[in-house]
């Protein structure tokens, strides 16, 4: 067994048992009506400073805090060289390191291109590059002259969502085209979801770059929507194209009998390495492998021994650092560099309730909407789900309960991977406007989306990894939104996950709430009398005699089960 691979499963055995020892029945309850909270440590441990302690008792708290702060990142470079390779370099991102956009170009040797400078201004609206694009463009910039620089090589970054990751890549690679008027496929930007792909295509086009063309994979153009492993005529299918951008599954089908069109590949971008590392049906370090070897042969054979030389500059970006150590240190990497960022401070506030089926998670659900939401306009509300049938069914429920009780406060929608792509992007911009309210989803839309107007995340059925659940909470507290609400529907048992997450980002408090059981009395008994109309709706839709999808008031759906 290799020795990383033995620590990195000693120090998650270690890590459980320690979460394990969470005693629950020590958990003080709290009543919302009578507003008394009792804030629960996730880590166990309670500091209280009076106002009256001495200089010395802070000395001391300071000092542990320092020691615990330096504990923690000595624990954070021995996983990075344990996951990603025992000889990258590693740079860790500060807060204070934020730069004006404007003043960019005056401080740093490497310049940005002015159209870029002036587009974050005018059409993003952008003052100050996030701290991470300020310690990550300096590197990336480089590319543009070669290879040569000493401080180029391979770059993984791993931050935070909402703080600016994918607008620092797209930067660089804009900036290498206007730089040298690049006519070739030079960019393949690899994502784990249909969404983040259209996410990035987007923000591409904000720019407006003259000759760029950014192109996706349209499974149309091929003769099988299942799989298409075909030779294609590329100078049809990618005429002109500078940027491709698409999900490794439709890459790994495509890539393999169409070699030659990606020789001259300069950036290799994978979005959400994490998952796409993790998803067993795609071989993502094969295809990085290929790529590179394809690349340097092409460069080799270059008879122009002056033309500067071009390794492939593979930018690998997440918000949390892959776990499948043995895929990741397969990869062919140049030189790696790794910047990671810490929270040190609390983005959102977080609750959680002990729920023990999906019927108590519902009951709560409907209460929190009905007496703990305040301004309901301003509403913006993601559930996820485990999966397309427990969103379903929570749509369905949710939808002809209100109805029921003349509750038209909220528009809500469901998302789904069997809705038809036309309609997806349609729900999901009315919900980024906010005129959908309450979106239930699974995790699709759980990374790298960019929600800037959320202001709630319920996370309905816990995932089964906490890497997950951090990734929803990131739709929450993104770069000029606002803080949001995170409430939490856990079994004991899942109190684990949610510990984990919250110790990788920076969480130390959590509240426990509970609703007094006769204040939900009124919502179990409508629960109940609607449970025989909410199962004959499903079975009209297995029977296609009604849209799966589609809005139905009470009223329509008693006239329909009735004929």
């Amino acid at each position: 067994m290799k020795r990383s691979f033995f620590i990195n499963h000693v120090e998650r055995f270690v890590n459980d048992e320690m979460l394990k020892k969470e005693n629950f029945d020590d958990l003080k309850i709290v009543d919302i009506e009578e507003k008394k909270m009792n804030k629960i440590c996730c880590d166990n441990i309670n500091i209280d400073i009076n106002d009256n302690n001495d200089d010395n008792i802070c000395d001391d708290i300071m000092k542990k805090e320092i020691k615990k702060e330096k504990k923690r990142k000595k624990k954070k470079i021995e996983q990075i060289r344990n996951t990603l390779s025992s000889h990258c370099r590693i740079v860790e991102i500060n807060d204070d390191e934020e730069i004006s956009i404007l003043d960019w170009n005056n401080i740093k040797s490497t310049k940005i291109n002015e159209y870029i400078i002036n587009s974050l201004i005018n059409k993003f609206h952008f003052t100050n590059f996030l701290a991470c694009q300020s310690n990550v463009l300096e590197y990336l910039l480089l590319y543009k002259y070669g290879s040569n620089c000493i401080k180029n090589g391979d770059i993984y970054i791993e931050v935070p969502t909402g703080l600016g990751k994918t607008l620092c890549y797209i930067i660089s690679i804009i900036d290498y085209f206007l730089y040298n008027n690049e006519n070739t496929l030079y960019c393949l930007i690899l994502t784990a979801t249909d969404e983040l792909v259209n996410q990035i295509m987007n923000v591409i086009n904000i720019f407006e770059i003259r000759n760029l063309k950014c192109m996706n994979i349209d499974m149309n153009n091929f003769h099988s929507n299942l799989y298409f492993d075909e030779t294609i005529n590329h100078k049809r299918f990618l005429s002109g194209c500078n940027i491709l951008v698409t999900t490794t599954k439709k890459f790994e089908a495509l890539f393999y009998s169409n070699e030659e069109i990606f020789m001259n590949l300069r950036f290799l971008i994978i979005d959400e390495v994490d998952k796409i590392v993790a998803y067993t049906q795609c071989n993502i370090c094969s295809i990085v492998n290929s790529l590179t070897n394809l690349v340097r042969k092409h460069q080799n054979n270059c008879e122009n021994i002056y033309k500067p030389k071009y390794f492939l500059q593979k930018i690998l970006v997440s918000a949390t650092l892959c776990k499948v150590s043995d895929n990741l240190m397969s990869l062919d990497l140049y030189r790696p560099i790794f910047f990671y960022y810490m929270l040190n401070y609390k983005r959102n506030e977080e609750f959680y309730f002990f729920t023990k089926n999906k019927y108590t998670k519902m009951y709560t659900l409907i209460k929190l909407l009905l007496d703990d939401i305040p301004n309901k306009d301003m509403l913006s509300m993601l559930i996820f789900c485990g999966d397309d049938d427990s969103s379903h069914t929570l749509y369905r429920y949710l939808t002809i309960y209100f109805s029921y009780t003349n509750h038209s406060d909220y528009s809500i929608k469901e998302y789904s991977r069997h809705l038809s792509n036309k309609r997806k992007k349609k729900i999901l911009t009315n919900f980024l406007n906010q005129r959908v309210h309450i979106l239930i989803c699974n995790d699709n839309i759980s990374r790298g989306l960019d929600t800037v107007n959320v202001n709630y995340v319920i996370n309905f059925d816990m995932p089964r990894h906490y890497n997950v659940l951090t990734h929803r909470i990131g739709r929450l507290a993104r770069y000029n939104s606002r803080r949001g609400t995170v409430y939490h529907f856990i079994k004991k048992k899942e109190n684990i996950i949610m510990n984990k997450s919250a110790k990788q980002r920076n969480v130390n408090l959590m509240e426990q709430k509970r609703f007094k059981k006769n204040t939900l009395t009124d919502i179990k008994n409508n629960i109940l009398n609607l449970k025989k109309i909410v199962k004959s709706t499903i079975h009209m839709e297995s029977k296609e005699k009604i849209k799966p999808h589609k809005f139905y008031s009470y009223d329509e759906l008693m006239k329909l089960t009735n004929t």
